[in-house]
């Protein structure tokens, strides 16, 4: 029997069809075979076992204290501080001189109503000027507290390695008197009740710190002394 062109075109196509489909099914049962194969093999790795404990502590009410780059920051914030102040006073100067002439001159006259108009546009000047300062300020003074808090931080992250710290916690070393009757409120509500002096690496941070700062071209402000102790103190790590 001759099998018809049109036939063998039909049974090709099929043919073709069946391999499309089967050729896929195929395929993904070899890869789950060796994706199987392979998983049931591996273990997953062990994870490291965890580094011991080791407990130091700091003051770091002491640490800012005893910074001397704190020193010259707050000085220089108050520095310019006293000089917008100055600024301001000049206006308010200002005004009041104003305010002198206009008593001496009669209500409703031409001069005392450019005294009033120039007071009215001192008095705005001021407010504006307070107000832009009491937000600068703010701002600058936020950023040097971070900028501060970040370099003895960094620090405070450097010191404890030698020791063989893993965890460094905030104490308070501020004694309790009784001529401050906050001091023992603020004692009750300290987190670490107790701890080992020896483990304590607060002046250790201190001299690292005015140390590198020193180092780097600091200014020391002139009340400021440096520990004989931080004098060849150098911290580790970069």
């Amino acid at each position: 029997m001759v099998v018809s062109s049109r036939t063998f075109v039909a049974v090709s196509i099929g043919l073709i069809g069946l391999g499309l489909l089967v050729g896929p099914s195929l395929g993904q049962q070899q890869d789950g075979a060796v994706r199987k194969s392979s998983g049931q093999g591996a273990r997953p790795a062990s994870p490291p076992a965890p580094t011991p404990p080791t407990f130091g502590t700091i003051d770091m009410g002491e640490v800012f204290k005893g910074y001397d780059k704190v020193k010259a920051s707050a000085a220089e914030f108050k520095g310019a501080v006293m000089k917008r102040q100055n600024e301001l006073m000049q206006v308010m100067n200002q005004m009041k001189a104003e305010s002198e002439e206009l008593a001496k001159l009669r209500v409703g006259s031409e001069d005392f109503k450019k005294h009033e108009a120039k007071i009215t546009d001192l008095k705005v000047k001021s407010e504006a000027g307070r107000e832009t300062a009491e937000r600068e300020f703010a701002l600058r003074e936020a950023e040097m507290m971070a900028t501060l808090y970040k370099e003895i931080q960094a620090m405070v992250a450097r010191t404890p390695t030698h020791r063989g710290m893993t965890y460094i916690l905030r104490v308070s070393n501020d004694p309790v008197v009784g001529t401050d009757p906050n001091s023992a409120m603020r004692a009750i509500e300290r987190s670490v009740v107790y701890a080992d002096p020896k483990n304590d690496i607060t002046k250790d941070v201190v001299n690292y710190l005015n140390y590198e700062y020193k180092a780097a071209g600091g200014v020391v402000p002139a009340a400021a002394t440096t520990p004989a102790s931080a004098a060849g103190a150098r911290p580790n790590g970069n």
